[in-house]
């Protein structure tokens, strides 16, 4: 009898303990996103741009920060100016997220 209430309380703690577990939220990202794409543009640029640069991204997964602050051009992955009616992109150097900068400049300048 005590060995059967033993396993009964030992089991019911396992469920217990399997119950509290937090689960994965749907929305998480994945753990495998890389590290966020910083890209900056002048606000006029930015507000023509911004809805093709949050569709790429969203199609390959990344995390995307589009800033239009000052402080963020010193600091971006990939930097897009106005050159005479133009847009450039300019891609900074030891860039962590080098090739993703690129892949986002081809497509959204394309």
């Amino acid at each position: 009898m005590e060995a059967m209430a033993l396993c009964l309380l030992v089991s019911s703690l396992g469920f217990v303990g399997l119950a509290c577990k937090e689960p994965r939220r749907a929305g998480a990202p994945a753990a495998d996103a890389g590290p966020v794409l910083t890209v900056y543009a002048e606000p006029q640029t930015a507000q023509r741009l911004m809805s093709r640069v949050l569709d790429i991204a969203a199609r390959h997964q990344w995390a995307v920060s589009l800033r239009t602050d000052s402080a963020a051009l010193g600091e971006a992955d990939l930097v897009i100016v106005d050159s005479a009616g133009r847009l450039v992109p300019r891609i900074r150097a030891g860039s962590n997220a080098a090739a993703r900068a690129r892949q986002l400049a081809e497509a959204v300048l394309q």
